[in-house]
């Protein structure tokens, strides 16, 4: 008896991590539009260096036990993030392919499904040697039950990077970069 109860016990845990959660595809947001948009009539072009993680920050973090969040949609977080950059880029008409690179290091990127946030912290710089870091804190509906509280979760996270972008092309230090 003890045996089928701990077989049953191990193809619980097995199974209540099997999903994984996706995030949907990036929308350019109007606010970093309109920002963006305001620095290109100063003739100020940019372009979308490199995005990496820093040391110690989960690019696939789970969701209770219930599996993995993929805020890539297939493909690597930083690589999603790089692609939501150059959309807010183009959106704001100061994306060009010789305009000086911005590059990114996410230094935190936290997902809390029970308290419905998202914690996430960029650094970025250029090659004028500096740089600025920023922190946001984007909060959503969350639930009781891991299946939706993960999808909310997972959901979320395209609004929570639009408002860390936001921190960044509103920044006043921004300008600077470029």
């Amino acid at each position: 008896m003890k045996i089928k109860i701990m077989t049953l016990v191990a193809a619980s845990f097995i199974l209540a991590g099997c999903d994984t959660y996706t995030a949907p595809q990036y929308q350019s947001s109007p606010e970093n539009v309109i920002a963006l948009r305001s620095i290109a009539a100063s003739g100020k072009r940019a372009s979308v260096g490199s995005v990496t993680a820093a040391e110690g920050v989960k690019t696939r973090p789970s969701c209770r036990l219930a599996g993995p969040i993929d805020m890539g949609g297939g493909q690597a977080v930083t690589s999603a993030i790089k692609q939501a950059l150059q959309a807010e880029f183009l959106a704001g008409n100061i994306y060009s392919t010789r305009g000086r690179p911005i590059n990114v290091i996410v230094t935190e990127l936290k997902p809390d499904s029970f308290s419905g946030k998202w914690i996430i912290g960029l650094t970025v710089s250029s090659g004028k040697g500096q740089s600025y870091s920023v922190k946001t804190v984007h909060k959503f509906s969350t639930s009781f039950s891991a299946v939706a509280a993960c999808g909310n979760t997972a959901d979320a996270f395209n609004r929570a990077l639009a408002k860390s972008i936001n921190s960044l092309v509103t920044n006043p230090r921004f300008r600077s970069l470029l």
